[in-house]
């Protein structure tokens, strides 16, 4: 389970280093007070995604942990390129989701963002235990298989 998380993270981190460049060296999408310091604002968006990834990662792990626990799923592991493909989801459709907040709805932009880590966190977990429940129904058929 941790090296899902931590591949989850790094997936997040990767895609967040990409998008970050891509967001303010080439769309300059920054606020209009760093407009012309650009590597202001690019360690900036790293800042925040260093910190997005430790909220989203540890609230995953906890959901994920406990869901775990409730569903009997000790020993049994999710897929860890499920997970880095998850994490680099989350990135994606987090910076679609902030531009279309921003566009549609500028007061509201950081409850925009807030909702997306609630909603973001729930279905990351919701995916990783779901992974983990079907790796213990395959290890549960093999078995079975090898028994008759």
């Amino acid at each position: 389970m941790r090296r899902a998380i931590f591949l989850f993270m790094s997936g997040i981190l990767c895609t967040a280093l990409l998008s970050d460049a891509v967001s303010v060296y080439i769309f300059h999408d920054v606020d209009k007070d760093k407009i012309g310091h650009w590597n202001e604002a690019f360690a900036g968006l790293c800042i925040e995604f260093v910190l997005f990834t430790v909220i989203v990662g540890s609230g995953v792990a906890l959901l994920s942990l406990l869901g775990r626990k409730l569903l009997h799923l000790k020993g049994y592991s999710p897929r860890s390129k499920l997970a880095f493909l998850l994490g680099v989801g989350v990135t994606v459709i987090q910076y679609i989701w902030d531009f279309a907040g921003r566009a549609a709805f500028p007061k509201f932009a950081d409850s925009s963002l807030l909702l997306y880590l609630i909603v973001a966190i729930v279905l990351c977990s919701i995916v990783i235990v779901r992974d983990n429940f079907r790796q213990m129904k395959l290890c549960q058929a093999s078995a079975a298989q090898f028994d008759s």
